[in-house]
């Protein structure tokens, strides 16, 4: 299936109207400045309405007519849009980690493996492959404790015993966004078999192309930046992948019979040829129902759109904590930066609280204050934030 792009003429402008419009659907903003959507994303009324809609559909109608395998194809098939791929190499998951442990779990590790892992990562990154190790697997940490880690850190890890490597596409700790072609691509090179990654916080802001890449294993759940209930995600795997790999997860999802009930007691049915038999068991559609509405919402600026108008967004909060004498980990706008930037302030807890108690809602990690615009921010949001730290609000 060919892979469609858009140009940058048919979505709108990082400044059009169409953003003030998109900021109106989230209600939340009338009570809050809310700067933290890589914890998780206020639900917009679409979304909202979407889901109420099915409830009451379930309750007061026939609650069958809701759950047509219309629901999944669909979603598939829109996020396919959305990550640059085909809808046959996308699984549909509960979480990142579901779909990390059947990527890891699937691939036939061998005594004295090597899996290369940066520093700092979430445990949805680090813990699957503690299972790896249990069948003579090891892994290896890149970089430093509490600093970014770079594409050529972990590059500069990768031995001969190399087999894997796995990696955040955006750190949630630092906010460093790896250039994810071209560090697939250098681990392919080098002779890296399998390349995994954790896309939770880049997937719904940044274009990820993965038809372009060589990612064999790029697992996400829709929560952060597409806003959907917790409970859906994706799972894609790369060309030729499942020829390598083994089953992880076998279930009625993963055969024919999960679309023709008249197979359901057949023993002998012949997985599905494509990412859907990681799917295993059956998707949960009201999560579906929320991530779908909101895409739907957000079509006519599709991913394109998103990530321009969150480079601007970042470019601007860059420029208002430079004006303020605020200090980041790293820059907030320009190469490595994503949609999540940490300040590093005096006092960082006690920042945080006062950011908290004057409805900024942001997060702390690892001592510093993490701030996460999204595209229905605006920059009067980051007035706010900075007013908070400097004692004015």
């Amino acid at each position: 299936m060919s892979i469609q792009t858009r140009a940058a003429s048919t979505f709108p402008s990082p400044t059009d109207a169409f953003w003030d419009g998109w900021r109106a659907q989230y209600p939340c903003l009338a009570r809050y400045t809310y700067l933290n959507s890589a914890s998780i994303q206020p639900l917009p009324l679409p979304v909202a309405e979407a889901l109420g809609e099915f409830v009451r559909a379930a309750c007061e109608g026939n609650p069958e007519a809701l759950y047509g395998m219309e629901v999944p194809g669909r979603l598939r098939a829109t996020l396919a849009r959305w990550l640059g791929c085909a809808p046959e190499a996308l699984a549909l998951t509960t979480s990142t980690s579901d779909g990390l442990i059947k990527a890891v779990n699937a691939i036939p590790w061998r005594a004295g493996d090597e899996v290369v892992i940066p520093r700092n990562e979430f445990p949805s990154v680090t813990y699957p492959f503690r299972m790896a190790e249990t069948l003579g697997a090891r892994l290896s940490f890149a970089g430093e404790t509490g600093q970014p880690v770079t594409e050529e850190q972990v590059l500069a890890a990768v031995t001969p015993a190399t087999r894997a490597a796995a990696f955040s596409w955006v750190s949630f700790s630092t906010g460093y966004r790896m250039d994810l072609g071209a560090l697939a691509r250098d681990l392919k090179a080098r002779g890296v078999e399998y390349v995994l990654v954790d896309g939770m916080q880049g997937a719904g802001v940044w274009p990820a192309r993965l038809a372009e890449t060589a990612v064999d294993f790029f697992a996400f759940q829709g929560v952060k930046w597409m806003a959907g209930p917790n409970g859906i995600g994706a799972l894609y795997l790369g060309p030729g992948v499942l020829e390598k790999v083994r089953d992880s997860c076998l279930s009625w999802y993963s055969v024919p019979a999960c679309e023709e009930y008249a197979k359901l007691t057949d023993v002998d049915l012949q997985a599905f040829p494509t990412a859907r038999r990681f799917d295993g068991g059956t998707p949960p559609w009201m999560p579906m129902v929320g991530v779908q509405a909101y895409l739907d919402a957000l079509e006519t600026a599709g991913i394109e759109g998103v990530a321009a108008r969150v480079a601007h967004l970042m470019e601007a909060l860059a420029g208002r904590l430079r004006e303020a004498g605020l200090r980041t980990l790293l820059p907030a706008a320009g190469p490595g930066a994503s949609s999540i930037t940490l300040l590093e302030v005096p006092g960082a807890s006690a920042a945080y609280e006062r950011l908290r108690a004057a409805g900024v809602v942001v997060s702390l990690r690892m001592g510093r204050i993490r701030v996460s615009p999204h595209a229905f921010n605006a920059t009067e949001d980051f007035d706010r934030l900075v007013a908070v730290l400097r004692g004015e609000k």
